[in-house]
């Protein structure tokens, strides 16, 4: 029997032959076309609505989503604030600052050679009601450089740019430039504050943060606007027995355990702590104590976590302003208090300027060497 072979125009004897259904197939071709575009419109859609309710928003904690009305206030206070120059008016010894986080500021310059101390040398200058203040000022950014109780030198040079806050009680420094004959170097910090920041910073001029963070899991607070007073730092211009840090924070702002451990005490000697909590950590070999609290959140005896919130910062007890005391100690009878920025179990980070900043940064920069020079 003569088998058929694919030369012959026939189907297989014992097969049934196959239809063309040419219409069918030319259905399916057009029902996946369909399908297709009707799922790719979909999937724009949903991400146009998404684009329409969430904004990203860098913060100081990262890219943060925020509701698109807030992203474009933003935006609008951006394009606003970067519109205008960034300038300087002359009104006597004061400059009136315009454009960007500086609009409205009122600040002065300094320049003065280091001659028997800082605090002298300060003083011989400014007003004998501000000058201690101020060079207690100095001594505290000069000691994320060097050791402001050894290190400074006659014929040590200062340049500065400070002032008031509008509203607020106390001095901020914008620039600070210092040439240490003991390091024989230059050192400079400069604040800035982009306009998506919440907070900040003091950075040298390549861009880089000067003044160090606290890794997240193990700060204390996450969210404060400057450091006021270190450990042992001068104060008035005199060396203090300051035995803290001080983070400068709105009321209410939340305060973490450092590391885990036992809360040992509250609320003691309320009239100079305030609100206060102590946490025992015998694995460091230390306490942490947490003064000035609004709201303590554990009791005596209860065993914390590392990064769980223990209470609110706040303003009670002897405090000028809202801030959070945090003060490191050793558990043996001979007390040492260690800055928690040398502090062997805190870890330690600095930020950087981004290119999305850097034009505002380098603006910034550029306003601060004209008041040096102009001043």
């Amino acid at each position: 029997m003569h088998r058929p072979t694919v030369l012959d125009k026939q189907n297989w004897p014992d097969k049934k032959p196959r239809r063309k259904n040419r219409m069918g197939v030319g259905l399916f071709i057009l029902l996946m076309i369909f399908n297709a575009a009707f799922i790719a419109f979909n999937v724009s859609s949903s991400q146009t609505e998404a684009n329409n309710n969430l904004s990203s928003v860098e913060t100081d904690e990262g890219p943060t989503f925020v509701p698109t009305q807030t992203a474009r206030k933003a935006e609008r206070a951006r394009s606003t604030q970067s519109a205008t120059p960034v300038s300087f008016q002359s009104s006597g010894d004061k400059f009136q600052l315009t454009g960007g986080y500086l609009e409205g500021k009122e600040v002065r310059t300094l320049r003065l050679t280091v001659q028997s101390s800082l605090t002298f040398s300060v003083c011989r200058i400014v007003a004998e009601g501000q000058c201690r203040r101020l060079a207690a000022h100095i001594a505290r950014k000069l000691s994320w450089f060097l050791d402001v109780n050894k290190d400074i030198r006659k014929g040590d040079k200062v340049d500065l740019i400070y002032g008031n806050l509008p509203g607020q009680v106390g001095l901020k420094i914008w620039k600070l430039k210092y040439y240490s004959g003991y390091l024989d170097k230059k050192l400079e910090m400069n604040f800035f504050k982009s306009l998506n920041m919440n907070y900040g910073s003091y950075f040298d001029r390549q861009g880089k943060e000067v003044i160090s963070r606290l890794d997240s899991r193990s700060t204390p607070i996450r969210n404060y606007s400057e450091i006021t007073a270190l450990p042992g730092e001068m104060r008035r211009g005199q060396l203090s027995g300051h035995a803290g840090t001080d983070f400068k924070a709105e009321v209410g702002t939340p305060i973490f355990a450092s590391f885990s451990g036992r809360v040992t005490r509250t609320n003691w000697n309320t009239r100079k702590n305030g609100y206060c909590i102590e946490i025992d950590h015998p694995d460091k070999g230390v306490k942490t104590l947490y003064l000035h609290l609004d709201k303590v959140l554990v009791r005596p005896g209860q065993r914390v976590k590392q990064g769980i919130k223990i209470g609110h910062s706040g303003n009670t007890g002897r405090s000028y302003a809202p801030h959070l005391h945090y003060e490191i100690k050793s558990r043996g009878r001979k007390k040492t208090v260690y800055n928690p920025f040398i502090f062997k179990y805190h870890k330690k980070y600095s930020r950087t300027i981004s290119n999305q900043h850097r034009k505002e940064f380098d603006k910034a920069i550029r306003l601060y060497d004209s008041l040096l020079q102009a001043g």
